[in-house]
């Protein structure tokens, strides 16, 4: 079967032509959101603690990567224990690109409401270090704080640093990339280590110190050190948070 002869451009026509369609690509390139090959980067509140400081609260929202959906997530953590209770997390998507964020975390907030109040999660929290995504920043692994909440500081500063481990997780994460757990250490001591990564992390990435909340009490003895979970996401890494209890 014959096919028909194809007609070729002139090079200087052809140069133009590929020109045209490169620079239409840029231009649309330009108009297209940001965020459309990118991760979302869940932001947090402290909720607060017990009168007791044995429990702690806090939620995380943002807009889903890819739907644009707005969610909330909201965590009341035994600290002796280290789990969630009180049928936390307590969770919410709302399928509806013009639904607000606010909306979200009013739901989720509603959500717990009665675990919030059966471990009398009342009393408000400092939070006396943070090192937020936006911020340039060489070191996520580090973070040094002052616990006395005063100024001049008359405490010494104290140094909460993390490592991240090599650790196997699950199959269906192998086909992405390696994961990692993680430990923490206050003024070299360790105060905390994965044996194993929690299939709730959802394939972890790398980990980054978020921030450090204690409790009101001065001086305080008991803290939160605020951890983001880099995990495979849709369009890009993930944020999501997790809390780890420790105390001076």
């Amino acid at each position: 079967m014959a096919y028909p002869a194809t007609r070729k451009l002139p090079d200087s026509r052809l140069r133009l032509a590929l020109a045209a369609i490169l620079v239409a690509l840029a231009a649309i390139l330009a108009v297209l959101p940001s965020r459309a090959n990118a991760g979302d980067l869940a932001a947090w509140q402290i909720v607060g603690f017990s009168s007791d400081a044995s429990h702690y609260a806090f939620a995380e929202y943002g807009r889903q990567d890819g739907s644009g959906y707005p969610y909330a997530a909201l965590y009341v953590i035994d600290l002796d224990q280290d789990k969630y209770v009180g049928g936390a997390p307590f969770r919410t998507l709302i399928e509806d690109e013009a639904a607000s964020i606010g909306q979200a975390l009013a739901e989720v907030h509603a959500q717990a409401s009665g675990a919030l109040a059966d471990y009398g999660i009342s009393q408000p929290a400092r939070l006396v270090a943070s090192d937020p995504p936006g911020e340039e920043d060489g070191n996520r692994h580090a973070i040094a704080f002052h616990a006395a909440p005063v100024f001049p500081h008359i405490d010494p500063a104290r140094n909460l640093t993390l490592t991240t481990l090599n650790l196997p997780d699950q199959e269906m994460c192998a086909s992405f990339a390696p994961t990692f757990g993680f430990a923490l250490a206050l003024d070299g001591v360790e105060v905390y280590r994965d044996n194993s990564i929690p299939k709730s992390r959802s394939c972890p990435l790398d980990y980054q110190i978020a921030g450090i909340v204690t409790t009101m009490e001065e001086p305080a003895t008991r803290a939160v050190a605020m951890i983001s979970v880099m995990k495979v996401g849709f369009e890009g890494p993930d944020r999501r948070l997790i809390a780890v209890p420790f105390s001076f």
